[in-house]
């Protein structure tokens, strides 16, 4: 491992070490959280599973033993008539119990559940209300999808970027939901293809008002993080926007937060987004003038 310390200019600010396995940075993916949040697993995917890296992307996912994994259903045209068919009851149990077969599914066959008429259920769940228990298992699904690279670009594709970013950016920390939204989301934007779309849609300012709100430490602003960095990395025009809605001033309180552990993801994420962000001109300066705003020094 080799430590990256950015310093721009002579005597330029130094920003703290981030530690990295390789020279590029990964995108982050992570799976819906379900009560309190999973760990990434480094077991082997089963075939068809999101265990493959494609353009610098690094999945995780929650791995069932192998005796659960040979119990999957097949998405064929029988088993997606009955999803369908249930999902469609959006007020009954049957829809949730639906949702619950299809993440079962996806473990095993995320691109046949993503190209099948079961997407177009799921996505039409999110847009009639973000914030229900029935969403709420429908993120998961998707989260489950979109750890797998052509799953992601089907998901984005089916419309799912709008109603997640519409219900991110009210930043209401009460409202359920808001973390498993925050976290499909950051796999959507591990794909280069979606980052424009969620780019468009405005999912760089309702991350940076999100960032305003969230607790340091907690799982919330760490997927937000995780979010921000993915559209970051390969985006300047996502930079550009991040910069102009005032990220500098959630990640200079995030990066400064004493108390908190070197190794905490949302302080190793800040100090990678920062890393970015210094790649653009007049960024030290603002970033001078925001640790002055807050008092800290950086």
């Amino acid at each position: 491992m080799q430590d990256e310390v950015v310093t721009e200019g002579s005597g330029g600010l130094r920003l703290p070490a981030v530690r990295t396995n390789t020279g590029s940075r990964p995108s982050f993916t992570g799976v819906a959280p379900h009560g309190s949040p999973p760990k990434p697993n480094k077991m082997p995917s089963p075939p068809g599973a999101a265990g493959a890296k494609k353009d610098g992307d690094q999945t995780s996912i929650i791995i069932e033993s192998n005796a659960e994994l040979l119990k999957a259903e097949r998405p064929e045209e029988r088993v997606v008539h009955e999803i369908v068919g249930c999902l469609k009851m959006k007020s009954s149990m049957l829809a949730m119990g639906a949702c619950e077969r299809v993440k079962k599914i996806a473990r095993v066959y995320p691109v046949e559940v993503a190209n099948s008429a079961i997407m177009e259920e799921l996505v039409g769940c999110l847009k009639e209300g973000p914030a229900t228990a029935l969403a709420g298992a429908v993120m998961q699904a998707l989260s489950i999808m979109a750890l797998n690279p052509e799953g992601r670009q089907r998901v984005c594709l089916a419309g799912a970027a709008g109603p997640l970013i519409r219900f991110i950016r009210t930043s209401d920390l009460s409202r359920p939901n808001l973390d498993r939204a925050v976290t499909l989301l950051m796999n959507l934007a591990a794909d280069q293809t979606n980052r424009r779309t969620i780019r468009e849609e405005g999912g760089v300012e309702a991350l940076v008002e999100l960032l305003r709100v969230a607790p340091i430490g907690e799982s919330i602003m760490e997927h937000a993080l995780g979010a921000l960095h993915n559209l970051a990395l390969m985006d300047a025009k996502s930079r550009s926007r991040a910069m102009e809605a005032g990220v500098l001033l959630p990640l200079v309180r995030i990066v400064t937060c004493k108390g908190l552990p070197d190794a905490d993801m949302c302080g190793v994420r800040g100090r990678m987004i920062l890393t970015e962000l210094l790649k653009m001109p007049e960024t030290e300066e603002r970033l001078a003038a925001a640790a002055m705003e807050l008092g800290v020094r950086i």
